[in-house]
């Protein structure tokens, strides 16, 4: 019986690579029935059921309850102190960051959040 699985775009793409890598290991120029199966079997073994187990940490598109609650600290903490329409430098944002102890990783990864979701803008002077 075939389910459905979640799946993201780039997800999708490696998949279709595996399935291609596969044949090609076999000198096929194309994927069979086979090779998409095989995909298949490793995406679920490797993503799926570690998503089950939560063993997810540090993959894409996966955080820790740990780091999602520094990264929503950050968040509202920038959201607090610097107010709509106000100028400030990447790098000053950072460093501030950087000074109270929080992950560099975190920090760009909220602030590349608020950009993608328009909270912010990123001005090049």
């Amino acid at each position: 019986k075939k389910t459905s699985i979640p799946i993201t775009v780039r997800q999708l793409e490696a998949f279709i690579r595996i399935s291609e890598s596969l044949a090609k290991m076999r000198l096929a120029p194309f994927a069979t029935d086979a090779d998409v199966d095989e995909a298949l079997r490793l995406f679920q073994v490797s993503t799926l059921d570690a998503a089950m187990t939560g063993n997810l940490a540090g993959a894409e598109g996966f955080t820790t309850e740990e780091d999602q609650e520094i990264l929503s600290r950050i968040e509202k903490q920038m959201k607090r102190r610097f107010v709509i329409g106000s100028q400030v430098s990447e790098h000053a944002i950072v460093q501030d960051f950087l000074k109270q102890k929080y992950p560099e990783r975190q920090i760009y990864k909220v602030i590349h959040l608020m950009l993608r979701r328009g909270e912010i803008q990123h001005r090049m002077q």
